[in-house]
């Protein structure tokens, strides 16, 4: 059985796996064969700055993947986002920009940063982006919208990413894609000439497209991330300011001058090195993501206790990563509840709560700002599963279990819609 902490001991950090059995964790990166040939080589160049070999090639593969033609990697997500708001031209309290309230908060973050003002709209219960009632309304109701960032959640392409991409371009807006979670994934879209459906890389479409390589992300390096586009001076406009925003065309005496206040945020040669390797193997990684999530399915519905859970669900068309595999439950049970019946009885198991909605959060509310019921549900009731590509199908099934065994004593307990936080 898995051991439990002894008495006078911390107590279990949420999702925090402990024990002698096999950790079940959320995420874990896949490196690959030649990451240690790359970071030899890298090391002997005597180059482990910025704007070395492998970080170029590091570029050209995220491109590649993204379906993008220039790419700037950068040392995080967030500073990718920051990047991409700066570049966009969000840089007054007046410049709204609508963003996801079901998302990480560095979206919303990197608009605020930049000197805009982040507007958190709801989602769809489907495939939990944006939805685009929630942008037309968002933009109906608001004009000083200047553009949209969506974020694809967990690996899963945005239900009306097609109808808010000719939104956005029928007003004249940017659309920024946070593909964070979720490149590698396509999504359906018709073609521009013939209408019929054709398959684009998640990010390709959009304004500019950010990604992070954090370790537990789609290829992980530890930390990192990229800004990507098919408008090259664009991409190079966001590479400028995370390069501390230099003079441009005054020669190299005057390296040190600048005319703009810029971040010094690009990725280092080491990293990248490791990033070429990781990337290599990211269709080795979908597969496996794709594998478990379907164990999920089989478990799941063949667990009478489960009855009623749902997982997240994708368009017809659409090829998900299934990064990361979540499950709401039924009859408005509480995520908190079921999440920390399992962390205390099964401690080997990482749990993981969704987002907490951005429109929800003081520091970015304003009179600008919507309820969002939507994000407000899931996160009430969604719970995060273990989605290592490490992980066999016995484990997820051990996972389902232990599952259908908090379910059934939270829901025993009288109390199973309530929070346990204070």
């Amino acid at each position: 059985p898995p051991r439990v902490p002894e008495k006078g001991r911390p107590a279990v950090i949420p999702g925090a796996a402990q024990g002698a059995r096999k950790k079940l964790r959320m995420n874990e990166p896949l490196i690959g064969p030649n990451a240690e040939r790359y970071c030899s080589s890298a090391l002997a160049s005597g180059w482990i700055g910025v704007e070395g070999p492998h970080v170029k090639q590091f570029e050209k593969q995220l491109a590649r993947i993204c379906g993008c033609s220039a790419a700037c990697a950068v040392h995080s997500g967030t500073a990718a986002c920051y990047g991409a708001m700066k570049a966009l031209g969000v840089e007054e309290p007046s410049h709204h920009v609508l963003v996801p309230s079901f998302t990480c908060a560095a979206c919303a973050d990197a608009v605020v940063h930049a000197g805009g003002t982040p507007i958190p709209i709801d989602c769809d219960m489907d495939t939990f982006g944006v939805s685009l009632e929630a942008v037309r309304k968002g933009l109906d109701e608001n004009k000083n919208v200047v553009g949209v960032v969506i974020a694809p959640c967990y690996g899963v392409p945005v239900r009306d990413y097609y109808g808010i991409y000719q939104l956005c371009k029928e007003r004249g807006l940017w659309l920024c894609e946070d593909a964070c979670e979720s490149y590698g994934a396509k999504q359906a879209v018709p073609d521009p000439v013939s209408g019929l459906p054709m398959k684009v890389a998640v990010g390709a479409l959009a304004t500019l497209c950010v990604i992070s390589v954090r370790s537990e992300k789609m290829i992980g390096v530890g930390e990192g991330g990229a800004i990507l586009g098919n408008d090259a001076t664009l991409v190079a406009r966001a590479k400028w300011w995370c390069s501390r925003a230099p003079c441009r065309g005054v020669g190299l005496w005057r390296v040190y001058e600048h005319d703009a206040v810029g971040q010094n945020f690009r990725l280092p040669e080491m990293l990248a090195a490791v990033g070429c390797a990781a990337a290599e193997m990211l269709p080795v990684m979908i597969e496996r993501k794709k594998n478990i999530h379907s164990w999920y399915e089989e478990f799941i519905a063949t667990h009478e206790e489960l009855k009623g859970l749902k997982l997240q669900k994708c368009s017809d068309g659409d090829e998900p990563v299934w990064w990361l595999t979540s499950a709401l439950l039924p009859n408005k049970m509480s995520g908190e509840k079921v999440g920390m019946q399992l962390m205390k009885d099964y401690p080997d198991i990482e749990i993981r709560p969704g987002f907490f909605p951005l429109g929800s959060m003081g520091i970015f509310k304003s009179k600008w700002a919507k309820a969002c019921p939507n994000a407000e549900a899931l996160y009430h009731g969604l719970v995060c599963l273990p989605s290592s590509h490490q992980l066999t199908k016995p484990d997820i099934e051990r996972v389902c279990r232990a599952l259908a065994d908090a379910f059934q004593k939270v829901a025993s307990s009288g109390d199973a819609t309530g929070s346990d936080s204070s």
